[in-house]
């Protein structure tokens, strides 16, 4: 089953950058690990996290996506 998934970002005051990958209406309990002011770069549809995060490695030019082992 397909889920929407969206990427945040946010800059701290020091001027770093966070990103979070995160299905749609999951930011409001997450938000507080962000430092800063949140921003939604986009949302996109797919089956898997897997899915999701290479979409989101596309998205920011980061290349292929390697899942953590467990």
């Amino acid at each position: 089953m397909r889920k929407t998934y969206e990427l945040w970002t946010s800059r701290s005051p020091q001027g770093g950058v966070e990103f979070a990958l995160l299905e749609h209406g999951k930011f409001a309990s997450e938000k507080s690990d962000f430092e800063g002011v949140p921003e939604l770069l986009t949302s996109f549809e797919a089956d898997s996290y897997e899915e999701a995060a290479q979409k989101r490695n596309d998205f920011l030019g980061w290349g292929r996506y390697h899942p953590m082992p467990d």
